[in-house]
């Protein structure tokens, strides 16, 4: 039962993200996936600009 929340939690859309929640998701990023280049990230740091953080 436990997984299913965290995989919920994983695939969580971006626009249903908080702004506490894209920031963890970046600071992962930046150590993986090529940095902030990748799409992922480019989406999340747009989604952190409309929020307005």
């Amino acid at each position: 039962m436990a997984e299913s929340t965290e995989k919920a939690a994983k695939n969580k859309k971006i626009n249903k993200l908080s702004a506490a929640e894209i920031e963890t998701k970046l600071t992962e990023l930046r150590t993986s996936q090529g940095g902030l280049k990748s799409v992922y990230a480019q989406m999340l740091l747009k989604r952190k600009k409309t929020l307005g953080k």
